[in-house]
């Protein structure tokens, strides 16, 4: 067995024995072109009681021999755990610099025997780390002019629009014992500027660059020594700064506010996810951000679902357009952001988003489908989620259902997503133009009429039509189910089940539909016949743009069909995953616990490792605890901590903004986007999920924050629609406008200003909710 290896070609089941210094030089020798004092690393399995078995110090002497004797040598320790992104160790074990090769093997000797020094002891106890083992770095000595560390991000709010810095004269273990005053300085992270001591101006720049390809390379906020000798500067090792982890794999502790200074949204993203997603939803949300190349895009705080709107607007800036105008780009879909806030941006790798989208629009496992086949697929997409999902339902083997997956799923969800990709091309452009373009001709009330009432029947609109034609004897239930029964409230949740799991389903649905409610089928039509009329109106105030608007108006009914068909397949797609993880959990005696994993540990389990199958526990307890809480504001700016917010009495639904008090620029007035035209004065009826949407009563004005499907069979009931999150193409302005239902989306604060039995007056076209006196 070989006990020692070059920091460069550590293979790869040794990382995890080299220790955590040794395998982050490693990944970073391997992955980055910078400068690193090459070395070697004696990896744990070469040492007993703190001593070097035989094998291995035999194979010390030969790597002694190899080594230059002109040079010295820093000889470090590299403990399993060390520099890793739970526990830095930083300073606690025992670091020899300078040492001559005759002194080498005394100096691991040293070393290995400070594992078991009182401090380490004491440090392993206060971070309740248990076992033991460590590698030894023994590495060329880098003699200093400066030396210091670099951290990516402020360890206190997180920001990284600056690289924050200090060093010493020297060796920098001057720096870690305190012996040594450091001067401090900063770094331009978007921009490269320097302040602080001209003395270190001229390597600001390779600082800068090495920092941020490191901050890019492992994805999170770093802490990186460092050091310059000889105008050159070096690399000595790099470890994730522990304060700002954004996750704790083994109890699903997860914060994305702690990772980075950063703005946060539910708009759209809350619409989906309604509750706190399960680990192994997470996993999935995580895969679609790396997949995209876009990181944390899709972020989380404690299991609830957030938008990274930072990480968008810092792509465009990236390109050369400022934050505001990066803002105004994604408005629409995000929604408002209160005024005088600024959008905090960080630096953003290019280079690694031209790969990602490159690899998205060309993979290197191409779908052999043709043009004609990959129609066919989007078009049947339905009935192959079904099949699949009756094939899973007959495996009775963890192998069998791997072999499933790498045979079958794998590749039906790559020429899915190929056949979506070749059919959306250009077709969703339509929802974000076509409006503008009307404006600019006929004005903003024209372009209101033509885009009400044009698009039809709706996916997210059938499960309401459909019961109404099975109330009245039109629609057998089974097909309603077939239809309608994968789509709910929180249809993307995987560990969600779904309604064609519930025996009850859809009676339960028709129950509350006998106890009140209007059809809403005559006001559909009344809708497309004001479109007819308004259509009529413009062919004949602008005759020479006939054919223009026949044309954009087909491709935005398009663009709805699509988004809406697309979203609806999206679930069934879900659906079948479901019915796998569902599978692997009753081969495993798991059940539901099944989702307490992330989608790589189920794999890994079905192969024989039950490595993560302990977490389960501590998991499942923090998931239970982030059901308990409460939903979190809807915009979210900096670092956020859930039980302190709980405790302020004055605590608003609408924004929270680090470092700020919670009545600051509070405001009693309701506004928000125009969703569907109409005024409305009626009694409101705050509803703070689903669960509770039977306590409406018809004819009262629903204020929530937000809706989706599930919410639509509900919609018979309302006068008027208000919610906190939204924008014009959120489900509940989309779905509002098609009934004729007068609705203001993206309020902010319209379930913290508002309470059940207030009156008010909904004005759906100005945006506005007035209280009445």
């Amino acid at each position: 067995m070989k006990y020692i290896f070059e920091l460069r070609n550590i293979p790869q089941d040794k990382m995890a024995l080299a220790g955590g210094k040794a395998a982050s030089l490693s990944l970073m020798m391997k992955n980055l072109k910078m400068n690193i004092p090459m070395g070697y690393v004696i990896t744990a399995e070469g040492f007993r009681d703190g001593k070097l078995i035989n094998e291995a110090s035999e194979e010390l002497n030969q790597t002694i021999a190899k080594l230059d004797r002109l040079k010295t040598y820093a000889v470090r320790s590299s403990a399993i755990g060390e520099d890793g992104e739970n526990n830095s160790f930083a300073g606690q074990y025992e670091t020899l610099t300078n040492v001559k090769v005759p002194e080498i093997r005394d100096a691991v000797k040293q070393v290995a025997g400070s594992a078991k020094s009182e401090r380490v002891e004491e440090y392993k106890s206060r971070n309740d780390i248990s076992g033991e083992g460590i590698g030894i770095v023994i590495q060329e000595f880098v003699k200093p002019e400066f030396a210091g560390v670099i951290f990516t991000s402020d360890i206190i709010t997180g920001k990284d629009d600056k690289i924050v810095g200090n060093y010493v004269h020297g060796e920098g273990e001057k720096l870690v014992s305190g012996v040594e005053n450091a001067e401090e300085f900063r770094i331009g992270a978007l921009k490269l500027s320097y302040e602080g001591n001209p003395e270190l101006a001229g390597f600001s720049k390779t600082l800068r660059r090495y920092s941020l390809a490191i901050r890019s390379f492992y994805g999170v906020p770093m802490d990186i020594e460092w050091a310059i000798s000889g105008g050159r500067v070096y690399i000595l090792q790099a470890r994730p700064i522990t304060t700002l982890k954004r996750i704790s794999i083994k109890d699903y502790d997860v914060n994305g506010t702690r990772s980075g200074y950063k703005l946060l949204t539910k708009t759209n993203v809350g619409e989906i996810f309604t509750k706190p997603v399960s680990p192994m939803t997470f996993s999935i949300l995580e895969k679609i951000n790396e997949f995209l190349g876009l990181p944390e895009w899709l972020d989380n705080i404690n299991g609830q679902a957030y938008m990274n709107i930072s990480v968008m607007c810092s792509l465009m800036v990236s390109y050369g357009k400022t934050p505001e105008k990066a803002y105004e780009t994604v408005k629409d879909l995000v929604g408002e952001i209160p005024s005088g806030v600024d959008i905090p941006v960080s630096p953003f790798d290019k280079k690694a988003f031209k790969h990602n989208l490159w690899n998205l629009l060309f993979p290197k496992n191409k779908s052999k489908l043709t043009k004609k086949e990959k129609h066919e697929m989007v078009l049947h997409l339905d009935d192959i989620s079904e099949e699949l999902n009756g094939e899973i339902r007959k495996i009775d083997s963890n192998t069998d259902l791997m072999k499933y997956w790498d045979n079958v799923m794998l590749p039906k969800l790559n020429d899915g997503l190929a056949s979506i990709l070749a059919e959306s091309g250009m077709s969703l452009v339509p929802l974000f133009g076509t409006r503008k373009k009307i404006i600019k001709i006929a004005g903003e009330d024209m372009a209101n009429r033509l885009l009400t009432g044009c698009v039809g029947v709706l996916a997210s609109m059938k499960p309401l039509l459909l019961l109404e034609d099975v109330a009245e004897g039109k629609m057998p239930c089974e097909e309603y189910i077939k239809i309608c029964g994968h789509r709910s409230a929180n249809e993307m949740e995987l560990m969600e089940p779904r309604p064609y799991e519930d025996p009850s389903f859809p009676d339960n649905l028709l129950n509350d539909r006998k106890e009140g409610g209007h059809n809403l089928r005559p006001v559909l039509a009344k809708q497309e016949e004001s479109y007819k009329e308004a259509l009529a109106e413009f062919k004949s105030k602008y005759p020479s743009k006939s054919r223009w608007i026949d044309k954009e108006i087909a491709k935005f009914i398009h663009a709805n069909d699509f988004r809406e068909d697309i979203r609806s397949k999206g679930v069934r797609i879900f659906c079948v995953f479901r019915e796998y993880c569902l599978k692997a959990g009753e081969l495993n005696g798991l059940g539901d616990d099944i989702f307490m994993l992330g989608y790589k540990e189920m794999f890994a389990m079905l192969k024989g490792d039950k490595t993560s199958l302990e977490y389960i526990p501590a998991r499942k307890s923090t998931f239970e605890r982030y059901c308990t809480y409460p939903a979190f504001p809807n915009l979210v700016i900096g670092h956020f901590d859930a039980d302190e917010w709980l405790k302020d009495p004055g605590r608003r639904n609408d924004v929270y903004i680090s470092g700020r008090r919670s009545d600051e620029d509070m405001s009693s007035d309701v506004k928000g986007f125009a969703g569907a035209a109409g005024v409305v004065t009626g009694t409101v009826r705050v509803i703070e999920d689903v669960d509770h949407i039977d306590e409406l009563i018809e004819g009262e004005i629903l204020v929530t924050r937000a809706t989706n499907i599930g919410w639509t069979v509900a919609f018979h009931k309302v006068s008027a629609i208000v919610t906190d999150i939204g924008a014009p193409l959120s489900h509940a302005a989309i779905v509002a406008r098609e009934f004729g239902i007068p609705a203001v989306v993206g309020c902010r604060n319209a379930t913290t200003v508002l309470k059940t039995g207030d009156v008010v007056t909904v004005d759906g076209e100005k945006g506005t909710v007035t209280i009445q006196a």
